[in-house]
């Protein structure tokens, strides 16, 4: 859901061009970026609630209702283009040997994703992972705090949402950007100087408020996958070996 809002609002622009469809037509601009923020037909509007309305209201009037012209195409007027540079900051991992690492529960990254577990942060709040050698333009989104080895950058908001730069950055094809034939290697340099769309603040906000209710109801997700998963490996080993029984789990249950 959030990869098809962002590619609706920031990559297609269709709450924009639903507006200027409608202009030309003469049917409210307003209404039409709704249905297309919402995708419900016009009709289906009405039976919102008036809490919902409003709301969806709301985030249809922060889009404009004209294009313009940029060094990217036709963007939505009074939005920018933005280098990534300008949006970010991709800063370095830092080694962590694996027999330096202390018992702790804080996940180490590199750029395959978890290696293990340390008992100090390197990232004190959550970010993004990405692959700068080995798994070349990996992405890894983490709510806690981390510790990303030297095989990785972390990424730091300068001028956008972590949302946004997330979801941006897998459009950008980072998997195909090896500057090392020898050992896969991504350099930031590059990436740097990739141009974005970089839309008006209101928008990102409620972008951000959107994806951010969604994240998290990934990480509850994730944490009760992980959850049951624990509990068949404890379980599901003893119920093998006869040690436990059907019967027992369920009147324990």
């Amino acid at each position: 859901m959030a990869q098809a809002i962002f590619k609706s609002w920031f990559v297609d622009f269709d709450p924009v061009k639903a507006k200027i469809a409608a202009k030309l037509e003469g049917r409210d601009p307003l209404r039409a970026a709704m249905s297309a923020i919402s995708g419900k037909p016009d009709a289906q509007l009405d039976t919102l609630l008036p809490a919902q309305f409003a709301s969806l209201a709301a985030t249809a009037a922060l889009f404009p209702d004209e294009m313009e012209k940029s060094e990217l195409g036709e963007i939505p007027r009074e939005w920018k283009v933005q280098r990534v540079g300008g949006l970010l900051e991709l800063a370095y991992g830092k080694a962590l040997k694996s027999t330096d690492r202390k018992e702790g529960t804080v996940p180490v990254y590199g750029s395959g994703g978890i290696t293990g577990y340390h008992d100090e942060a390197l990232v004190p709040q959550g970010s993004i992972i990405v692959g700068r050698k080995g798994t070349v333009g990996s992405l890894y989104w983490e709510d806690e705090p981390f510790f990303p080895i030297d095989t990785t950058y972390y990424v730091r908001p300068l001028t956008v949402p972590l949302t946004y730069c997330y979801y941006a950055m897998q459009a950008l094809g980072l998997e195909t950007m090896n500057t090392d034939a020898a050992v896969p290697g991504l350099n930031r340099e590059n990436v740097y100087r990739i141009e974005l769309v970089q839309p008006e603040s209101f928008v990102l906000q409620k972008f951000d408020t959107i994806i951010s209710t969604l994240r998290k109801a990934i990480r509850v997700n994730s944490n009760s996958n992980k959850a049951l998963t624990d509990l068949r490996d404890t379980l599901l080993p003893r119920l093998l070996s006869g040690e436990l029984s059907v019967a027992d789990t369920v009147n324990k249950g």
